[in-house]
């Protein structure tokens, strides 16, 4: 059946061409080639005002092949997904101020949900108190777009196995896709260790950046497999993924995350045996002796590298072997900067230096005992572990807030997991843990929690936890009702 089209169809395609028109001529002539993406800008705020699902699963794709770009030195961003998530951030509280029962009742009550919300308004006050207080109220408000559009978009779309798999090949096809190109290019190289970086561009910042979300996602790939039959295409193509993830994770040459994987199956057995409380409280205890044994009459002192055997291996067998030697200068450029932070902290100890003013500070706090020939921080790196970062722009306070938060997600979570009765779900429960503690392990050399390729999946994952939560609450008091 035809149909014809009206005026002011007309009218907004003919003003929809122009703006493509102008946007296109002015990226030519400015040089300032964003300029070009207006219409795609104009096209996605529509799409997110009739129909912000498709959005969301929009910038799921866009996450694996997002690359940084930057406007001036103060001002960079994450294209296209970082504009797609401040956009998504002001659909979601529009959205829910008119329709506040698309999320799972109670949603914001759920133990988990209160502990990050404390590690978010805690991120508030110390910006509020922060030495560079226009920096840190960024960090905030990258965080905030972060965590509304992952952390509870994600519990108003994603709420059964079939949502979860239609999010699962919006990362999937295209991060394979980049895996198969970076291997290719990487081959191309011989597989060498001293130039793995330059595969990775322009998506990847470095090697770590792409190994830590291949990492990361990897359990999502355990559980999609069996969501398929065995003789099933999907299923074979999915158990080739798991080898080929295995093979890139290993060719990434990232020493945290061959630790992630060893460690997926140890946590398994930690969750289904109910050991997290006694596991929790081992690593404390050793941490905390670890600690006290390095600042005990300045021990730590004794770790200090030789400054002409501090040197960049090209030979990833080197580059371990020197890494327990304490000669591997990306492990002692590391320790240079956590000594940094254990002065710092003893300047700002409760809240911090505010968020995103390590890289500004530290320098004057540095001991040159412990610098390398990579010291100069041309990269503006920052401190290379998560906890340590907090400490450092947060304080006491800040730190004790987020190891609160992480000893909750995985107690909690474990009972979660416990009490589901459908296998899918503990499946999926058990998978979020999984890409969690995946996170966290990335985290103890690096601060990526921020970055597009790794924020996603850890707010992704808390979201999802509580919401599964809250479905099998529900799902036991309608049992409960019944039988009486």
């Amino acid at each position: 059946m035809n149909r014809t089209i009206d005026k002011l169809e007309l009218s907004v395609f003919a003003l929809f061409g122009a703006a493509t028109i102008i946007s296109i001529l002015a990226a030519f002539e400015t040089g300032l080639h964003y300029l070009a993406l207006i219409p795609f800008g104009i096209m996605l705020i529509y799409t997110g005002v009739i129909n912000f699902k498709i959005l969301y699963y929009l910038l799921l794709v866009t996450i694996p092949f997002s690359i940084e770009y930057s406007f001036s030195d103060s001002l960079g961003t994450d294209l296209p997904d970082e504009p797609m998530m401040v956009g998504l951030m002001a659909v979601t509280i529009f959205y829910l101020l008119s329709n506040y029962k698309a999320l799972p009742t109670g949603y914001f009550a759920n133990f988990i949900m209160v502990a990050l919300l404390c590690h978010v308004f805690w991120i508030f006050l110390s910006a509020l108190n922060s030495v560079h207080f226009v920096v840190s109220f960024k960090q905030f408000l990258a965080k905030l777009w972060y965590v509304t559009t992952f952390g509870v978009l994600t519990a108003v779309i994603i709420k059964t196995k079939d949502d979860l798999k239609k999010a699962f090949w919006c990362v999937y096809i295209p991060l394979s896709l980049l895996m198969v190109q970076v291997i290719i290019r990487h081959a191309m190289q011989g597989f060498s260790f001293e130039d793995i970086n330059k595969p990775m561009y322009p998506f990847f910042r470095n090697h770590v950046n792409y190994a830590a979300i291949v990492s990361i996602f990897f359990p999502f790939l355990l559980l999609a497999r069996t969501w398929y039959k065995k003789g099933i295409y999907t299923r074979y193509l999915l158990n080739f993924s798991i080898l080929f993830y295995v093979v890139a994770i290993y060719l990434s040459y990232t020493r945290t995350c061959y630790l992630a994987l060893l460690l997926i199956y140890p946590l398994y057995l930690v969750i289904r045996h109910k050991w997290m409380k006694q596991v929790l409280l081992v690593l404390s205890l050793g941490l905390s002796l670890f600690v006290v044994h390095l600042f005990q009459h300045n021990n730590f002192m004794k770790y200090a590298p030789t400054f002409e055997e501090t040197i960049y291996h090209d030979d990833f067998g080197q580059h371990l072997s020197s890494t327990f030697e304490g000669k591997d200068v990306s492990s002692m450029e590391r320790v240079y900067r956590w000594v940094a932070i254990t002065r710092m902290f003893q300047d700002h100890p409760w809240m911090g230096f505010g968020p995103g003013n390590f890289y500004p500070y530290y320098q004057r706090y540095t001991l040159s005992d412990f610098e390398t020939y990579v010291s100069d921080n041309p990269e503006r790196s920052t401190a290379h572990d998560y906890l340590l970062l907090l400490l450092a722009e947060q304080g006491t306070i800040g730190l004790a807030i987020f190891l609160f938060l992480t000893a909750v997600i995985f107690i909690y979570g474990q009972g979660i997991y416990h009490r589901m009765v459908n296998e899918d779900d503990k499946r999926i429960v058990l998978t979020l843990l999984l890409v969690i503690a995946t996170v966290y392990v990335n985290l103890l050399l690096s601060d990526l929690l921020d970055s597009d390729k790794v924020g996603p999946f850890y707010f992704i994952s808390i979201a999802l936890l509580v919401a599964w939560d809250i479905k099998s609450r529900n799902s036991s008091t309608s049992l409960n009702a019944q039988s009486q």
